[in-house]
């Protein structure tokens, strides 16, 4: 439990044998390439991948193929998600025997006439919207009604108008026209539209009121007969077109059953695509490629036997890092400490010099989740649903660590609901005796003793951290500067916690004083050891107290645990209380119906907003008070050239 050891690696393979070594170091999945630092090779010639196009064409008829499949319910989806799992030989079974370019094209002229298919439908529904006001007009659209002496135009105001009480429609319109002297008649249609006709002497005059109106003239270029006929032979061409889309879906349906081998194959490029950019980049003698990289120490082996497997034009040494040069970082934990690597990649992994936070961080986490939520029945319902989706569904690795985390907060909350009596917000006077013998804290009548237990869990931790940072610097061959930077800080607390139960009566520490000073003094004289000069030395050393308030802020900080308890056993009371005010002291079925609705969803609210709570605020916890302890920075993550899975999950 702990930090993955990395070695470096230099691979020299004959360029005839470079495709099949690569091809078993993508299996692997081993090895991060990392900069050749030889001198005296040259980079290989870059050519472009000979299957780009089909790559392309892959990735389209996947991409358009998925949005026609049969889809799996909300939760499988969420859970097992949509890549096909395949193995070695479900891979080498589709990449040879099946042919994928009549489906491709087919799928290409089906996208392609669906796009002018609903393009068409977009049209003939903006025109079918444009005639749609006009359509009681018993006049022909588009048509020219110019007499030798008449121009006639079809026009809508922009914006509300609202003609004078007493006034026809567009009354300002032909009071401007009047004032233009233009001979005109105006036959309404509605409160916007109009056909205006007037003096082709006037026309001029007649444009620029309709301009200054805010009028413009409508244009059906398009169409010849009356509003309504046009209409009807609109909507007729509108089904024909929704029938033919039908068609075309129904089509993309029957292509889609070919999803799960388009997928297999559009991967399988993918996979000749990264190999083919990795041997591009190669360094190299005439005849040699050399790659260099980072394999986890335990794998080597394995590596170098794959290798030899797929060539006997290969060797593989071992080689140390150049000056400065760091490795990638990747950690690997096992049982019930695994999930809770979870939270450690939310923060980042730690740097090659640092040690894996999580074997450190797992009890805490799982302690203050349950502190957080603190409800009996919210874990229990946790646990059985996060459960259940383990054991139903075919869960991604990513979403199952996510669930097995959920499920072990469930059951820390669960434990610490038996604690404090959280049983649904239910009062523990009604609930069986021997509950609530086991109830030790009521953080609703009595909050200070689990304030105090709060601020207690926030001392072990920040101390606990403290030894961990002597563990970790011990680890780096510094053991003398991690007990003289952290043990007087742990001595000074242990002593302050004495001197305190000293005085409070609860315990009898006669020389918890004089022990209380001997930490200050310890801390006096090693804190600012690294000053050349004595009297920097004591300035150092004596500022450094100050750092006291920094410790007792991140001790407060663990007063959120109260809050966060206390905010899910509040609100789970008041979901009761409404519910019992809904159902009355006489309920009826509807009233019962009613408080029963209130009550399903009153909880599910506090169940997800509180273990959202209960996570975020936990990680905080980790990652604020816990990790600067200990943790020099964050590493660069492990990326080893292995096959992307995008559309495809291996399995063994």
């Amino acid at each position: 439990m702990s930090l993955v050891t990395m070695q470096k690696l230099r691979i020299l393979v004959h360029a005839a044998d470079a495709p099949a070594v690569l091809q078993a170091l993508q299996k692997a999945g081993a090895v991060e390439f990392s900069e050749v630092s030889a001198e005296g090779l040259t980079r290989t010639e870059p050519t472009e991948f000979e299957f780009n196009y089909v790559s392309a064409r892959l990735d389209f008829a996947v991409e358009f193929l998925s949005q026609y499949a049969p889809e799996k319910g909300g939760i499988a989806a969420a859970l097992e998600g949509t890549a096909e799992k395949v193995d070695e030989a479900r891979i080498a079974d589709v990449t040879n025997s099946f042919y994928a370019t009549d489906i491709i094209d087919a799928a290409q002229d089906i996208q392609k006439e669906l796009n002018d298919t609903h393009k068409k439908s977009k049209e003939l529904a903006k025109e079918r919207a444009a005639l749609l006001p006009w359509r009681k007009v018993p006049l022909r659209v588009g048509y020219d009604y110019d007499t030798p002496h008449t121009h006639t135009d079809f026009v809508q105001v922009q914006g509300v108008v609202g003609a004078p009480k007493g006034h026809k429609p567009h009354y300002a319109l032909a009071q401007a026209l009047d004032a233009a002297g233009v001979l005109y008649h105006i036959l309404s249609v509605d409160a916007l539209r109009a056909i205006v006709t007037y003096h082709v002497d006037g026309r001029d005059a007649a444009r620029a009121v309709l301009k200054d109106a805010n009028y413009t003239i409508v244009q059906f270029a398009a169409r010849r007969g009356m509003p309504a006929e046009e209409i009807e032979r609109i909507d007729r061409a509108l089904v024909k077109t929704a029938k033919r889309v039908q068609a075309l879906e129904e089509r993309a349906r029957e292509l889609a059953s070919n999803l799960p081998e388009l997928k297999v194959l559009s991967d399988h490029t993918l996979w000749q695509k990264e190999r083919h950019d990795v041997y591009t980049r190669s360094l190299r003698t005439r005849s040699t490629l050399v790659y260099e990289g980072w394999c986890p120490t335990a794998r080597v082996a394995q590596v170098r036997a794959a290798v030899e497997d797929a060539s006997a034009l290969v060797a593989v040494e071992e080689i140390a890092p150049a000056e400065g040069e760091e490795p990638p970082v990747e950690i690997a934990n096992s049982g019930i400490v695994q999930p809770f690597e979870m939270v450690t990649r939310l923060y980042g992994l730690p740097s090659p010099v640092d040690l894996d936070p999580t074997p450190y961080l797992a009890g805490f986490f799982f302690i203050f989740f349950g502190f957080c939520l603190t409800d009996f029945g919210y874990g229990v319902v946790l646990m059985l649903l996060t459960g259940f989706a383990l054991w139903r569904y075919d869960v991604q690795k990513s979403m199952a660590t996510m669930l097995k985390l959920l499920f072990l907060g469930g059951l820390a909350s669960a434990l610490a609901g038996l604690l404090f009596g959280g049983y649904f917000g239910v009062d523990m006077s009604a609930l069986p005796a021997f509950l609530q013998r086991l109830q030790q804290f009521d953080p609703i009548k009595d909050p200070l003793p689990v304030f105090y237990l709060a601020l207690a869990l926030g001392v072990a931790q920040v101390l606990f951290g403290l030894v961990v940072a002597i563990i970790a610097k011990a680890q780096r061959g510094q053991l003398r500067e991690g007990l003289l930077d952290h043990a007087p800080w742990i001595a000074f607390f242990v002593a302050l916690g004495l001197f305190t139960a000293d005085v409070m009566g609860l315990i009898v520490a006669p020389y918890a004083r004089m022990v209380l000073y001997g930490a200050v003094a310890a801390l006096v004289l090693t804190q600012g050891r690294a000053e050349k000069n004595i009297f920097m030395k004591l300035f150092k050393g004596v500022t450094s107290l100050y750092d006291i308030v920094a410790y007792f802020s991140d001790i407060l900080s663990y007063s959120r645990l109260l809050a966060l308890g206390l905010a899910t056993s509040a609100l789970a009371f008041a979901v009761n209380m409404i519910a019992g005010m809904i159902a009355g002291e006489d309920p009826s079925i509807f009233s019962m119906l009613a408080a029963g609705i209130v009550l399903v969803i009153g909880h599910v609210f506090n169940l997800v907003v509180n273990t959202l709570g209960a996570f975020i605020h936990s990680a905080r916890l980790q990652f604020v008070e816990f990790f600067g302890k200990f943790l020099t920075g964050t590493g660069r993550v492990f990326a080893p050239f292995r096959r992307t899975e995008r559309y495809t999950t291996l399995v063994e």
